[in-house]
Protein backbone atom coordinates (compact mmCIF):
# COMPACT_ATOMS: atom_id res chain seq x y z
CA UNK A 1 0.00 0.00 0.00
CA UNK A 2 2.89 2.71 0.88
CA UNK A 3 4.44 1.88 -2.60
CA UNK A 4 1.11 2.77 -4.44
CA UNK A 5 1.07 5.52 -2.31
CA UNK A 6 4.62 6.71 -3.20
CA UNK A 7 4.01 6.03 -6.74
CA UNK A 8 1.20 8.34 -7.05
CA UNK A 9 2.67 11.03 -4.87
CA UNK A 10 5.73 11.02 -7.84
CA UNK A 11 3.17 11.15 -10.36
CA UNK A 12 1.53 13.97 -9.11
CA UNK A 13 5.11 15.66 -8.56
CA UNK A 14 5.99 15.05 -11.92
CA UNK A 15 2.23 16.30 -13.77
CA UNK A 16 2.94 19.84 -11.66
CA UNK A 17 6.71 19.99 -12.39
CA UNK A 18 5.68 19.65 -16.09
CA UNK A 19 2.50 21.58 -16.10
CA UNK A 20 4.56 24.65 -14.69
CA UNK A 21 7.72 23.88 -16.56
CA UNK A 22 8.61 26.40 -19.39
CA UNK A 23 10.38 26.21 -22.75
CA UNK A 24 14.28 26.31 -22.65
CA UNK A 25 14.35 28.55 -25.49
CA UNK A 26 12.01 30.28 -28.43
CA UNK A 27 12.80 31.05 -31.63
CA UNK A 28 16.35 32.44 -32.87
CA UNK A 29 18.03 34.51 -35.84
CA UNK A 30 21.50 33.44 -36.20
CA UNK A 31 23.74 35.83 -38.62
CA UNK A 32 26.88 34.83 -39.76
CA UNK A 33 29.83 36.92 -40.88
CA UNK A 34 30.58 34.67 -43.88
CA UNK A 35 31.07 34.45 -46.37
CA UNK A 36 27.90 31.83 -46.00
CA UNK A 37 27.08 30.64 -42.80
CA UNK A 38 31.40 30.76 -41.27
CA UNK A 39 32.73 32.49 -39.20
CA UNK A 40 31.38 35.12 -36.57
CA UNK A 41 27.91 34.55 -35.88
CA UNK A 42 25.02 36.73 -33.62
CA UNK A 43 22.04 34.86 -32.12
CA UNK A 44 18.89 37.15 -31.97
CA UNK A 45 16.42 35.33 -29.70
CA UNK A 46 14.78 38.49 -27.30
CA UNK A 47 11.31 39.07 -27.97
CA UNK A 48 10.67 42.01 -29.82
CA UNK A 49 12.92 43.97 -32.71
CA UNK A 50 16.41 43.66 -32.85
CA UNK A 51 18.94 45.40 -34.76
CA UNK A 52 21.32 42.89 -36.68
CA UNK A 53 25.23 43.88 -36.41
CA UNK A 54 26.86 45.21 -39.46
CA UNK A 55 29.58 42.65 -39.02
CA UNK A 56 26.91 39.98 -39.88
CA UNK A 57 25.49 39.61 -43.25
CA UNK A 58 27.23 36.96 -44.83
CA UNK A 59 24.23 33.89 -44.01
CA UNK A 60 21.19 33.43 -41.75
CA UNK A 61 19.16 30.80 -40.09
CA UNK A 62 16.00 30.89 -37.85
CA UNK A 63 15.13 28.36 -36.10
CA UNK A 64 11.23 28.38 -34.97
CA UNK A 65 10.03 26.67 -31.63
CA UNK A 66 6.79 28.54 -31.02
CA UNK A 67 7.17 32.25 -32.08
CA UNK A 68 6.58 33.80 -35.65
CA UNK A 69 9.04 36.04 -36.82
CA UNK A 70 10.11 39.44 -39.24
CA UNK A 71 12.58 40.58 -41.22
CA UNK A 72 13.01 44.47 -42.15
CA UNK A 73 15.45 46.04 -44.57
CA UNK A 74 15.02 49.10 -42.15
CA UNK A 75 17.35 49.94 -38.51
CA UNK A 76 14.33 49.58 -35.20
CA UNK A 77 11.66 46.82 -37.19
CA UNK A 78 10.61 50.82 -38.97
CA UNK A 79 8.46 50.06 -41.96
CA UNK A 80 6.58 47.10 -43.66
CA UNK A 81 8.31 43.39 -42.97
CA UNK A 82 10.23 42.15 -45.79
CA UNK A 83 10.10 38.77 -45.17
CA UNK A 84 8.25 36.42 -42.63
CA UNK A 85 9.29 33.45 -40.78
CA UNK A 86 6.77 31.13 -39.01
CA UNK A 87 7.82 27.57 -38.96
CA UNK A 88 10.55 24.97 -39.32
CA UNK A 89 14.21 26.03 -39.78
CA UNK A 90 14.99 28.71 -42.96
CA UNK A 91 18.39 29.03 -43.68
CA UNK A 92 20.45 30.80 -46.25
CA UNK A 93 24.44 30.82 -46.95
CA UNK A 94 24.55 33.92 -48.74
CA UNK A 95 24.20 37.38 -47.86
CA UNK A 96 21.19 39.22 -46.93
CA UNK A 97 20.31 43.05 -46.62
CA UNK A 98 18.30 43.00 -43.81
CA UNK A 99 18.52 45.50 -40.95
CA UNK A 100 16.54 44.29 -38.00
CA UNK A 101 14.70 41.52 -37.01
CA UNK A 102 11.10 41.20 -35.13
CA UNK A 103 9.87 37.93 -33.02
CA UNK A 104 6.25 37.84 -31.83
CA UNK A 105 6.57 36.40 -28.21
Amino acid sequence: METKRLAYVMFVLVCLFLALAQPSEGSYFTAWAGPGCNNHAARYSKCGCSNIGNDVHGGYEFVYQGQTASAYNTANCKGVAQTRFSGSVNQACSGFGWKSFFIQC
